[in-house]
């Protein structure tokens, strides 16, 4: 049905073809697929502890004279239980992204009962240590804190706070952060009068800072003095996110959060992709600067979610995440995310679209050891082949080509419809004129024959 072509012009249309077939190929191949080991799971699993609901119903809150007193026995089970409560298990543990509001709470108590809650605002109030703790070695802390909107909510807890690092303690007055365990709702008489009121039981309570505000640039001075070139545990390039709670990464994990709405993916596809080349190159050269974007291909192997410590960056969440890199020579890749990503399908093929952060070392399952370049990212995007444009010029190109045949087969049909009719009156021009030419023949030959029959010898009529 195609009209007739050169030998050449089929073979150039046969390369563009196959040209085709192994770009798509290498599309697909981009992404590492990673083999089954069940040594690798999507999710690490994370070890909660598990509450006596029995005991705690012994914690009374019904009345005045209940909420006035405090039971022992649910109190050192919820101290106890509380101690090895750090960040990722209080993110097991469903903590709120937000401060549920006192009054929501109370109308509500059953509902949030013993669930692990935080709150942050000014501490009025800080008594202990003192003795009754049911760990050896341990002691009973309690403090007060004023919310923003005026409330108030106790905590007990066990570990001594963590202070300001210039004076080494904290006071009545600074702003700290407390979360733990929901025991029941608390009245006070002293010093301050205090009615339904929650009280938490956790580890301990943090300082905490002053909210900044958007950060839209980089600052570099936050990165002066980093060192990621030492191997040696407890140094920065061993420290994982639970360890590495600085200034430099809030400052980044902000920086990447606020601005992710000013980085659209048509500018996203203009940033150099990690590989064994040139990228490879400028990491080892300490050419690529902190806070330097780039993209990531590869498949999800582990992710883990923390509840993030107190920070004035205001992120409530980190996930790690683990994605092996076929570009990179299938090595594992640290992404780290200021907040919660825990709704990606098992195996996800992503394109991380991160910043630089610093060179990370961990040590395999089979004891090697691997230095592998860590980036933070504002989420982890599924890759997706961006078709949608390029299918549009090829369809304009095919359907452009179809018409094309289409019209060229319309115009051959006519030419041979128009040749066949021209065809067919010739012939029946011709075999009229055959038949006309017959006639005269035949008309001719009957003619001479009379004429030879009436120029005959007469018979005699004898």
């Amino acid at each position: 049905m195609l009209p007739a072509m050169p030998t050449w012009v089929r073979y150039v249309v046969a390369g563009v073809i196959a040209a085709c077939f192994g770009y798509a190929i290498m599309l697909l191949n981009r992404v590492e697929q990673t083999e089954h080991d069940p040594d690798l799971v999507l999710e690490k699993v994370v070890v909660v502890p598990e509450l006596d609901d029995q005991l705690l119903s012994k914690a009374k809150d019904a009345t005045r004279s209940d909420r006035l007193q405090v039971e022992k026995e649910p109190l050192a089970h919820l101290l106890a239980e509380a101690i090895d409560v750090g960040p990722s298990v209080a993110a097991a543990l469903g903590i709120p992204e937000r401060m549920v509001p006192v009054a929501e709470l109370r109308e509500d108590i059953d509902e949030w009962r013993h669930r692990w809650l935080w709150y942050e605002g000014e501490l009025t109030q800080l008594l202990g240590p003192r003795a009754g703790h049911p760990i050896k070695g341990y002691s009973i802390y309690e403090a007060t804190v004023r919310l923003a909107d005026g409330e108030s909510v106790l905590a007990a807890f066990s570990v001594p706070p963590e202070g300001d690092p210039r004076t080494g303690d904290v006071r009545v007055g600074d702003w700290v952060r407390v979360e733990g365990y929901l025991l029941k709702l608390r009245d006070t008489t002293y010093p301050d009068k205090l009615e339904s009121v929650p009280f938490l039981v956790g580890r301990t309570m943090q300082r905490d800072y002053e909210d900044w505000p958007k950060v839209t640039e980089l600052d570099p001075s936050y990165f002066e003095g980093m060192d990621d070139s030492t191997l040696w545990p407890g140094d920065l390039s061993m420290r994982d996110v639970e360890e590495d709670q600085t200034e430099a990464l809030w400052h980044l994990g902000a920086f990447v959060r606020d601005t992710a709405d000013q980085w659209d993916l048509k500018r996203w596809r203009q940033v150099e992709p990690l590989s064994v080349g040139e990228p490879y190159d400028r990491l080892v050269n300490e050419g690529l600067q902190r806070g330097e974007p780039m993209r990531v291909f590869g498949t999800l192997i582990r992710r883990r979610t923390i509840a993030a410590p107190a920070n004035p960056a205001n992120i409530r969440f980190w996930t790690t995440a683990w994605v092996q890199v076929s570009g990179f020579g299938g090595h594992l890749v640290p992404i780290w995310v200021p907040g919660r990503v825990d709704k990606l399908p098992m195996r996800a093929q992503l394109e991380v679209r991160g910043f630089y952060y610093r060179w990370y070392v961990y040590d395999s399952q089979k004891g090697k050891r691997y230095r592998v370049p860590l980036f933070v990212a504002a989420d982890l995007d599924l890759f997706e082949l961006n078709t949608g444009e390029s299918m549009q010029r090829i369809g304009a190109w095919i359907g452009g080509a179809a018409l094309l045949l289409v019209i060229s087969l319309l115009v051959s049909q006519r030419r041979a419809a128009k040749s066949a009719l021209e065809h067919s009156r010739d012939m029946d021009a011709r075999r009229r004129k055959r038949r006309l030419a017959a006639a005269a023949s035949a008309a001719g030959s009957a003619a001479d024959a009379d004429a030879d029959a009436g120029d005959g010898p007469e018979r005699d009529p004898d």
